[in-house]
């Protein structure tokens, strides 16, 4: 039964569309209705806003600060990758995955613009101007030779990231938001240890005397910085030192593709995102994408490298070993220890061609050695060193500085640590804590152990998985050796940093070796569901930890404009931040030499700054005297003009066997000759100027 509802007689329902009485209304009507509403809800809003101000000009100016960062990397990675099609052109990209070709070329092309960057700076033309013209013509040239189409691609690659299962989709999740974490770290004020020790020192001072010019008071700086003068190009064109570590970030984007990619030819999706969160799970490892450093390039160039020598086993294609000699000659471009990838590259040339291995081997590192060498060309003209400054020494360095560096008298096998040197990578698992003694690196449960699974996994395993697995061991195991041999001698050989160029390995075997677990038989007890529900909570762990950390650092506060570039650098480094501002009442270009403390970079425009690089400025200074009041009047005849103490430094190493009576000697209560003209009050920093008078 139809109900009818009943409504008053007077009342008027609007016309409907189409009939008579809505063809007599006007058409200028809902015109001018339509620009009345808008302009009201306008007005409204400007109103409410005026009052209410959720996004003041400070805040659009941090947020405009971020977007240019970001703005000026995608300029760098966009020339690089356009840079690197043109040059790569001819090789076979129908046997990698569109993302592998995007990062093979990117990474090629950014080395092709750094070493134009070696270039410039060496004949005096490192500025922003010669620097972006230099980025400009490569990628005009790029783009004249087809280079345009890589910026297509990379836009279908990143379209194309659509995990098919709940695995891979729950290994993408945590995945992006570990590296978004990560990303608004790169974005905050840098303050990470080695990034003010050098990593940054160099390109602000070489923009700042508008060449590349030898540093003997900072021997880092002698050593090759591909990445570094990469810094320098993006610092040039604001002049903002943030854009530096979203650039580093970028490299390790990189790296995570070709080794994803890498492991998906040779599994599935799953498995290649896999790939991608594994590494991600290690703290110490997501770290480094927050920061200045070079590790990330490195661990890129060794993926490259990696993914390259893969394929040339795969389909003996010539192209493909010219395209590992570069990605080498570019990682030791990037640090020394990237060359050690030569040795794990020989190995699979060796096994693969036997007999007839002489000349891939020279063809392979022929094409190394000429990608390297601007850098020796470099060493030789401004240090006297192609290598500076190990083998033949150079300024500021000798023997003593040498050991002190590698910290020979703490190797494995001077403290007798035999059981932790022979089982390396577990004891590097356990026991690696970031900052902390011999490996300085929390790798997590699973980075480097991860690829021991392969072995109950083995006999399930598909035969195409299985020849990766052997590639990864042919170019690991006897990297592992070298780690080994590098611990044995040498205590900062045991560093797992210093070995990134051989995690893309670890990376590939260990996700081949938890994707390997899903193929062993379900009863009795299913294997491969366990693991991967351990992996995934001990996943969770570690993003929640990540999280706390970016919290507590507070980088999410700074992009949101909560602090200030001042408050962020006293929640993360402390005194020191008021140190550095102290330092800006000093009459201008005074010299400015620290004394237990490395860290320079930070240090006012309007004083020149000389950081302890090795701890050791004293004890040179009083050993070469043989009195306090000599080695301060040496420091001063030297060119100091004041003398900054970190107290804290100085703490520490007395407690060490390093020059322990030398530095018992500096007495903080009142050192003589010495005059203290401020302090932080909390004895950790204080500045002194020399008192003449007192001194001989």
């Amino acid at each position: 039964m139809r109900t009818t509802h009943p409504h008053p007689t007077n009342a008027v329902e609007p016309p409907i569309a189409g009939t008579a009485e809505a063809r007599r209304v006007s058409p200028n009507a809902g015109w001018w209705r339509v620009i009345g509403t808008v302009l009201g809800i306008m007005l409204l809003l400007v109103a409410y806003y005026w009052v209410h101000k959720p996004l003041d000009l400070s805040l659009v100016l941090r947020l405009g600060g971020l977007l240019l960062d970001l703005a000026v990397n995608i300029a760098l990675f966009v020339a690089g990758g356009a840079l690197g099609r043109a040059l790569l052109a001819s090789l076979n990209w129908a046997v990698v995955s569109r993302g592998e070709r995007i990062a093979f070329e990117a990474l090629a092309g950014l080395g092709v613009i750094s070493t134009g960057a070696l270039l410039a700076g060496m004949a005096g033309l490192f500025r922003g101007v010669f620097l972006w013209l230099i980025v400009a013509v490569a990628f005009l040239i790029a783009m004249r030779r087809g280079g345009g189409s890589w910026l297509v691609d990379a836009r279908a690659f990143t379209r194309a990231l659509r995990p098919i299962d709940r695995w891979a989709r729950l290994w993408g999740i945590v995945a992006c938001a570990l590296l978004a974490m990560a990303l608004a770290r790169a974005l905050a004020p840098p303050f990470a240890w080695d990034a003010l020790n050098y990593h940054l020192v160099g390109p602000a001072r070489y923009l700042s005397e508008g060449r590349i010019v030898p540093a003997p008071d900072n021997f880092y700086l002698g050593f090759p910085q591909l990445l570094e003068l990469l810094f320098g190009v993006a610092m040039s064109a604001f002049g903002r030192d943030t854009v530096a570590a979203p650039l580093h970030f970028g490299f390790g984007v990189l790296g995570l593709i070709l080794v994803a990619g890498l492991v998906r030819r040779h599994t599935d999706v799953r498995a290649g995102w896999l790939a991608v969160a594994l590494p991600l799970s290690a703290t110490s490892f997501w770290l480094l994408f927050g920061w200045p450093y070079v590790d990330l390039a490195v661990f890129a160039y060794g993926a490259a490298v990696l993914v390259a020598a893969v394929n040339w086993r795969e389909h003996r294609e010539t192209g493909w070993l010219v395209v590992a000699g570069v990605a080498l000659g570019f990682g030791a471009g990037t640090k020394y220890t990237a060359g050690l990838l030569a040795i794990g590259l020989a190995a699979m040339i060796v096994v693969e061609a036997r007999s007839r291995a002489l000349r891939p081997l020279l063809l392979a590192g022929g094409v190394a050695l000429v990608t390297f060498a601007p850098w020796m060309v470099r060493g030789a003209l401004l240090y006297g060193n192609p290598v500076y400054p190990f083998l033949f020494g150079g300024p500021g360095w000798n023997a003593e500085r040498a050991a002190a560096f590698s910290a020979t008298g703490q190797s494995f096998l001077a403290t007798g640590d035999y059981l932790a040197l022979i089982f390396l990578p577990i004891a590097a698992t356990i026991f690696g804590v970031e900052k902390g003694v011999y490996f300085s690196f929390t790798s997590g449960p699973w980075l480097l152990l991860a690829p021991l699974l392969l072995i109950p996994a083995w006999p399930w395993l598909p035969a195409r998985s299985r020849h990766l697995a052997i590639n990864c061991a042919l170019i690991g195991l006897p990297l592992l050796i070298v780690w080994m041999v590098m611990a044995a001698l040498t205590a900062i050989g045991a560093q797992t940093r210093l070995m990134a160029m051989a995690l893309p390995v670890a990376v590939a075997a260990g996700a081949l070796g938890l994707h390997g677990l899903e193929f062993l038989p379900r009863k009795p007890v299913y294997l491969g569901f366990v693991v991967r529900a351990v992996f995934a909570g001990t996943l969770l762990l570690a993003a929640l930890d990540m999280t706390r950390l970016t919290w507590r650092e507070g980088a999410f506060a700074y992009a949101l404009n909560i602090i200030d570039r001042s408050s962020f650098e006293d929640n993360n480094l402390g005194t020191r931040a008021l140190a550095m501002r102290a330092l800006a009442d000093l009459p201008p270009d005074s010299e400015v030499v620290f004394l237990w403390e490395p860290r320079a970079y930070g240090c006012p425009e309007t004083v020149v700054c000389r950081g302890d690089l090795l701890l050791d400025t004293w004890a040179r200074a009083y050993s070469s005297t043989g009195s306090s009041t000599r080695a301060v009047s040496a420091l001063r005849e030297q060119g100091a003009d004041y003398l900054l103490v970190w107290e804290t430094g100085l703490e520490f190493l007395l407690a060490e066997a390093q020059a322990q009576d030398a530095n018992a000697a500096f007495d903080v209560s009142g050192p003589e000759g010495l005059v203290p003209i401020w302090s932080d009050g909390l004895g950790s920093y204080t500045l002194y100027a020399f008192d003449a008078g007192s001194l001989p």
